[in-house]
């Protein structure tokens, strides 16, 4: 059956690309279908011709169907222009992959990463060519992150209130800290356009969702992170142009955050002070076990196999992690040390510069670009970029496909939007009223 599933999936690919190529407008069909389906792919959508039972993160090479659209939207699209500071980004995180994976006993679940990797550069690639061909394209792709966001929001809700997720509601994808990450990715771009004045009912659902995922799931990071979300969103949204309805939502957002607070704090406190303790500690621990391995391994012990050496190489028995399924099972708490243990500093670097280099190619384009109503939706992809970057410092799940996936899409939307803007009328665009075309209302929701 599974490999029914993957010759069927494959032999999508030809028509796919005929239909993109001669019909450009369903490209925003297209990203939508990307967008939402990120959540949704496992498990009939997600085939892996190679697993292992492994216990790292990435068990064996797969392929869903966010892979066969996004090779047909490159296949159907021109290319665009990615910059250089990117490149130089990905070039340096490729040869520490390769650098590490040389230096470690063992390749295979090392070339799972890789495989993994690449695939959220084909996603980049393609998101950036259909942005650029198609206006609409980016407010399909956040439509789908949207609606997806909508739809865990009330499985997590029905989960919290049937009192099957005792440790957090984690929707379908079955933790609360990776649902709450992901979160991220559909309530700053909602909240960005909420600010403009576009889409509002669409909006206020979606970053409505992102509270109840918040809340429901009670991970501190997701919860501090959202509203810190929300508060960078609007600074950047005044920075690039001030509105009256900005101002005005500025404080009516401000107002409902400091009203709120106290359910935030009840989220929070409902794991025991014992448990939170207890949390703390063990990654200390863990963050303990990664500075060992980095000091052991500068050249990385291989991606995808932090779990195997820092059980069997005695770091997470001396750094004091507790015996147990979870912690034993789990990488580090932090990304950024799990890629410098995984990839070594050569990684990391690749890593920052990829991420810090999205983030500044955002900045600069707010300060020169005039309005225009994607100029608003790159505004909430860069707060996206900055917050996910920011959560995670505090979880290892920048590994998953999951965040990978929603990364390259975000970053992918940042430059085909900036790269269109910059070639109407030079370095600055005219302000014009938003169409019907890149209305969220018109998108399929």
């Amino acid at each position: 059956m599974k490999w029914i599933v993957l010759g069927g999936l494959l032999a999508l690919i030809a028509p796919l690309t005929i239909l993109l190529r001669s019909q450009p407008k369903f490209l925003m069909h297209a990203c939508y279908v990307m967008g939402l389906m990120v959540f949704f792919f496992d498990p009939y959508l997600n085939i892996g011709p190679v697993t292992w039972e492994w216990t790292g993160v990435i068990k064996g090479i797969e392929i869903t169907i966010v892979d066969i659209i996004a090779i047909s939207i490159l296949l159907a699209t021109r290319p665009v222009r990615t910059p250089l500071s990117i490149r130089i980004g990905l070039g340096i995180y490729v040869l520490a992959l390769i650098v590490s994976t040389l230096a470690s006993e063992l390749r295979t679940p090392a070339i799972f990463y890789m495989w993994q990797f690449c695939r959220a550069v084909v996603v980049f690639l393609a998101i950036a060519r259909a942005t650029v061909a198609q206006s609409g394209a980016p407010f399909a792709l956040v439509a789908g992150i949207g609606t997806a966001t909508i739809i865990e929001a009330i499985v997590a809700a029905q989960q919290y209130l049937s009192g099957t997720a005792l440790n957090g509601a984690g929707g379908t994808l079955g933790h609360r800290n990776i649902l709450g990450l992901t979160s991220h990715f559909a309530v700053m771009p909602a909240f960005a356009l909420l600010l403009a004045g576009r889409r509002n009912l669409p909006a206020i659902a979606v970053v409505v969702a992102g509270a109840v995922i918040a809340l429901t799931g009670g991970g501190r990071a997701t919860i501090g992170l959202y509203g810190i979300g929300l508060v960078l969103t609007t600074i950047l949204s005044i920075r690039h142009k001030m509105t009256g309805r900005k101002g005005a939502l500025a404080g009516l957002a401000l107002l409902l955050l400091i009203l709120s607070a106290p359910a935030m704090v009840w989220a929070v406190d409902r794991r025991s002070l014992e448990d939170r303790i207890s949390s703390d500690g063990e990654r200390a621990a863990m963050t303990a076990a990664a500075r060992m391995i980095i000091a052991d391994h500068p050249l990385g012990i291989g991606p995808n196999q932090y779990v195997v050496t820092a059980n069997l190489g005695g770091y997470s028995e001396r750094a004091g992690v507790a015996w147990n399924f979870a912690n034993r099972t789990a990488p580090v708490h932090n990304s950024y040390l799990l890629v410098w243990a995984e990839s070594g500093l050569l990684g990391l670097v690749g890593l920052l510069t990829m991420l810090v280099s999205a983030v500044v190619l955002g900045l600069k384009a707010m300060r020169r670009l005039a309005w225009d109503e994607r100029s608003e939706l790159m505004i909430g992809l860069l707060a996206t970029l900055i917050v996910a970057g920011a959560h995670i410092a505090f979880e290892w799940l920048f590994m998953t496909n999951y965040v990978h996936y929603l990364l390259a899409m975000s970053a992918g939307g940042l430059v085909g939007i900036t790269a269109t803007l910059n070639r109407k009328s030079g370095s600055r665009v005219v302000q014009r009223r938003p169409t019907a075309e890149t209305d969220f209302a018109s998108q399929p929701v």
